[in-house]
């Protein structure tokens, strides 16, 4: 790759991450509308939607391998549990918050991961960093005031969750260009999801979101084509030309952009703990992602 496409895809990634950061708004905004499941299938099937119209323009196969539909399966159980935990998380706490802590953890988790299922031991600043996010994570969750119980109230656990899950999630897409392309693999990943999603709704009626205003459609059509479409598209390909390590240091933009997103349009206070907080996890990104060679394979 040369410097650059390096720099398109560094330019696009901040444009994403910065529609990432605001979709913590956007779903706080759609959580006050209907239920969960409703609104995970809706975002799962126009972003599927706008995917296919794009692989359509593109003249992008959308023939999968056989060897690559476990890996789909797989994503799709781990984004259907992410966005739930995700809405959940928005509906019962700060939007702002969960952009923060969240987009913060995330990275370190990720780190974390690849770092156990290649056997390597992370040490100098890779180690340091690891050890800051997670006291970083602990001063956003504001453990340190109300202990231990700060975790499960907020809907911090569920802002836990999506990094645990997001974690995982971003291993499996960093190799999936061994099966198909990118936009093939998000087409497929958010069509499963959307059918795994309107399961879970069951008896409730899918078709009151019709009667809904201008607003609950503009935010949906925001979390879906921009934040799904784009965004996490664009996440996914960095993440298989870069390296899942590096584009999980761009996610450092989403939680400037969710704070001041949150804070414009939903009115959320600055609190001390999620401004230290955040602090503190972004330098734990940073120096995890500085230097690559500061971890060793383990005997």
């Amino acid at each position: 790759m040369d410097r650059s496409e390096r720099t398109t895809l560094y330019v696009i990634l901040i444009i994403a991450m910065s529609v990432w950061g605001l979709s913590w708004t956007n779903g706080k905004i759609l959580g006050q509308y209907t239920s969960i499941p409703i609104l995970m299938t809706l975002r799962f099937f126009i972003a599927a939607i706008s995917m296919l119209i794009v692989l359509l323009i593109r003249n992008t196969p959308i023939k999968i391998e056989i060897r690559g539909a476990l890996p789909i399966i797989y994503s799709a159980i781990l984004l259907v549990l992410y966005n739930h935990f995700y809405f959940t998380g928005t509906r019962l706490g700060s939007a702002g918050a969960g952009g923060v802590l969240v987009t913060t953890l995330n990275p370190v988790l990720t780190f974390v991961l690849i770092s156990f299922v290649q056997k390597s031991i992370p040490h100098g600043r890779p180690l340091v960093g690891i050890i800051l996010g997670i006291l970083g994570g602990t001063i956003l969750i504001n453990i340190w005031q109300e202990g231990l119980t700060a975790i499960f109230s907020s809907g911090n656990q569920y802002f836990v969750l999506c990094a645990i899950s997001w974690a995982f999630l971003t291993l499996i897409s960093a190799g999936i260009n061994k099966h198909m392309s990118t936009l093939t693999y998000s087409f497929w990943l958010y069509l499963l999801s959307s059918l795994i999603s309107v399961v879970l709704v069951r008896d409730q009626d899918l078709f009151v979101v019709f009667s809904f205003d201008f607003k609950f459609w503009l935010n949906l059509l925001l979390v879906s084509v921009g934040a799904m479409a784009f965004a996490t598209t664009a996440y996914f390909i960095a993440a298989t030309k870069l390296g899942s390590e590096k584009a999980s240091a761009f996610i450092f933009t989403v939680p400037v952009s969710a704070m001041l997103f949150s804070m414009l349009i939903l009115d959320e206070p600055l609190k001390l703990n999620v401004l230290i907080g955040g602090a503190v996890s972004i330098i734990a990104v940073y120096l995890i992602n500085s230097n690559k060679k500061d971890y060793q394979k383990s005997e």
